[in-house]
């Protein structure tokens, strides 16, 4: 598990954290510590997020990745799937 992320982290240190749990589709635990790395990023909206080659990580694609993790969760966090039955009558003639 990722250290937390405090007011004394760098971008460099967010974006590092949200690289090690990029795999996080049903895993909890990566999906909260790269949450919180979005919203780290999101909130400090840097103008540059890394100096590698090729990549491109803007604010919009940020906030669709926050949301979605969002999402995630709080469908992980019940345990279970939703669903949703409604009643029904017959009538027999």
């Amino acid at each position: 598990m990722a250290v937390a992320l405090t007011s004394s982290s760098t971008i460099a240190d967010a974006y590092a954290q949200w690289q090690d749990n990029l795999v996080w589709e049903g895993d909890t635990t990566k999906a909260q510590n790269a949450l919180e790395a979005v919203r780290f990023l999101l909130a400090c909206r840097p103008k540059q997020i890394a100096s590698e080659t090729g990549v491109n990580i803007n604010f919009e694609s940020l906030q669709a990745i926050e949301q979605q993790l969002s999402n995630t969760l709080t469908r992980l966090g019940t345990g279970v799937n939703r669903a949703v039955f409604t009643r029904a009558q017959m009538n027999v003639y």
